[in-house]
């Protein structure tokens, strides 16, 4: 999206006028009206700041003479609070005197309308401020999400160091190992530093496809092709695949599918990364001797995918950060395995970029549910 795209008002835009006169009040409303502004109005200067409360205007249209609180001071009100300092003042008028304009001008307002108004110059002075006030307000958003950006980039750079460090601490030991006893290890011996070379390789290889997966769906890179896809060979799959690994920590993996399902819409590969991704986690997460029970439904519109875990389950902390970038939660994998805390916001990303949800439903020391929704595909019906 680009910079004149942001630009352009989500809403009317609104003017609240503050002035003793009715009648003012009168003029100035409907000629803001007619072209387009919403209107709010204060008959004092306390009446305009407590309004401020219930809805923030874009700008304000402020008499100087009032007689509880001038214009002057309930300006220099607006600009010592940070929430309204942003609002753009321009004064009324009927005084013309170069010392009241000063005041006016160091009181913080942007500009100055002498009465009786001139509605064609009203309306100028009014745009003006309101196309400066956008791109400011433009301004400070870009500010904010660089600065995010850099907090992010910052926090992404800590997390790398910190997770690359101990695997490659594990390769140099390894490698220092076979080059002082060369000729002297057994061969069991050298297959189980060939065993934890490869572990370790393996968590560096995994931190840096998740890096790169993520800077591919933020970059637009990452080209999800959508098509028909049956889901339940990728199950049978997934579940051969880490039968193994759940039973190297007597985990049982138990399966409810039924015989056949609607086909769903989606990206063949990213449904598997994404399916494979929970699968993964649950026997990650899930203690010696648990079950991870997958499970796949259906109704007319979505086909659904769930895996429950018997792990430790999730605080209501966890649950509010856990499809964030880099989350670190308390939950801890119970084989050594590597977490990058990347996996989770992968997984959303992609889901929702196929039309589809995912949510996580747990109780802590109750274990853990996630359900993943897919589209039905309609070029499959």
């Amino acid at each position: 999206m680009d910079a004149t795209t942001q630009l352009v008002p989500e809403r009317e835009q609104l003017i609240l006028i503050v002035d003793d006169i009715s009648r003012n009040l009168q003029v100035l409303g409907s000629i803001l009206g007619e072209h387009g502004y919403s209107v709010n109005v204060a008959s004092h200067g306390q009446g305009a700041l407590d309004s401020l409360a219930a809805q923030m205007p874009d700008l304000i249209l402020l008499d100087i003479q009032m007689p509880d609180i001038d214009g002057l001071e309930v300006c220099r009100r607006l600009k010592s609070d940070p929430t309204t300092r942003h609002i753009p003042v321009i004064f009324l008028t009927a005084r013309t005197e170069t010392d009241d304009i000063v005041r006016g001008f160091e009181a913080g307002a942007v500009d100055y309308i002498t009465k009786p108004f001139v509605s064609a110059e009203l309306l100028a002075r009014v745009r003006t401020h309101l196309k400066i006030k956008q791109y400011s307000d433009f301004i400070i958003q870009q500010n904010r999400h660089l600065q995010e950006l850099d907090n992010e980039k910052n926090e992404m750079l800590s997390i790398v160091a910190h997770d690359l460090k101990n695997p490659i601490a594990s390769i140099q030991l390894m490698a220092d190992l076979i080059a002082h006893k060369q000729g002297v290890v057994p061969p069991e011996q050298l297959q189980s530093y060939a065993n934890d070379l490869g572990q370790a390789t393996q968590k560096m290889m995994a931190l840096i496809k998740n890096l790169l997966d993520m800077h591919h769906i933020e970059s637009g890179a990452f080209i999800l092709r959508l098509a028909p896809v049956d889901i339940l060979p990728m199950l049978d799959h997934l579940v051969d695949e880490y039968r193994l690994r759940a039973e190297q920590k007597s985990i049982i993996l138990r399966v409810h599918r039924p015989e056949c399902l609607p086909m769903i819409h989606g990206d063949e590969t990213a449904v598997y990364q994404v399916l494979d991704n929970l699968v993964s986690n649950a026997v990650k997460y899930s203690p010696q001797g648990k079950t991870v029970t997958i499970e796949c439904q259906a109704d007319a519109a979505v086909v659904r995918f769930i895996v429950r875990d018997e792990g430790p389950g999730l605080s209501e902390e966890d649950q509010k950060k856990l499809f964030g970038k880099f989350a670190r939660l308390s939950a801890q994998p119970t084989g050594g395995e590597s977490s990058t805390g990347l996996g989770l916001s992968i997984v959303k990303r992609l889901v929702e970029y196929m039309h589809g949800s995912v949510r996580c439903e747990s109780r802590l020391g109750a274990g853990a549910a996630f359900i993943v929704e897919f589209p039905v595909s309609t070029e499959a019906l």
